[in-house]
């Protein structure tokens, strides 16, 4: 296959993979359809049998390559940030965006398929517990340079920045989004980091916030 071919193709699943976000987030699973995916792409409806089995392997598909594209942009963004509080000052900002700028894939996952008992018995679900690995990260190095408490589960200080997070998408999204989600970002950065804090880092610690880390997006 030629690399003309193989760039048509990659285009042509993309299309796909956008219109399933805008379908599914609007529709929902159940009343979403291929042949309204596919208008939507502007394929014929058997092209998508060419990428995925089934609606349902389309479905949690989505979730798979958009985690992709969430963690290459992590990585950009936290390059050349020192120190784990102000990464995860970057982090808070960044998931938050990430969902503002894509509300139709947040309604997918987080009001529809984290709450479906199947999802947890998918490959997808496990892909995305891996993806946190950089949640995770950043904690440790924490631990490592003294700011982030030890006498609390590494798994449990992850809940406390990803469940606030995915709280904050969730109801965001059940408003209607008729607010900034962005609004009060550094004040929820500052509570999850003072929640982390080691009782024996002083409170001085990692607390100045580079220009960078209050949330820009690139090209900006």
């Amino acid at each position: 296959m030629d690399t003309k071919s193989v760039s048509r193709k990659a285009i042509k699943e993309a299309s796909i993979m956008q219109a399933a976000i805008e379908v599914f987030g609007r529709k929902g699973f159940q009343a979403a359809s291929i042949s309204e995916i596919a208008q939507k792409a502007g394929v014929a409806e058997g092209s998508i049998y060419q990428y995925f089995k089934n609606k349902e392997d389309l479905f949690f598909s989505v979730p798979v390559e958009k985690t992709k594209e969430f963690r290459t942009q992590l990585e950009l963004h936290l390059e050349g940030i020192s120190g784990a509080f102000n990464k995860i000052r970057k982090f808070v900002w960044f998931f938050l965006y990430y969902f503002k700028a894509d509300p139709a894939y947040g309604r997918m996952l987080m009001l529809e398929m984290r709450v479906s008992k199947s999802f947890i018995k998918t490959t997808t679900y496990d892909f995305l517990k891996k993806s946190v690995a950089q949640v995770m990260e950043i904690i440790q190095e924490g631990q490592k340079e003294g700011v982030i408490r030890k006498d609390v589960d590494v798994y449990v200080l992850r809940h406390l920045v990803l469940g606030t997070l995915e709280h904050m998408v969730s109801r965001w999204l059940l408003k209607g989004e008729t607010y900034d989600l962005l609004e009060h970002h550094q004040d929820v950065s500052q509570l999850i980091i003072d929640a982390m804090r080691d009782p024996l880092c002083p409170r001085g610690a990692q607390t100045r916030v580079p220009e960078e880390i209050t949330g820009t997006v690139p090209g900006t």
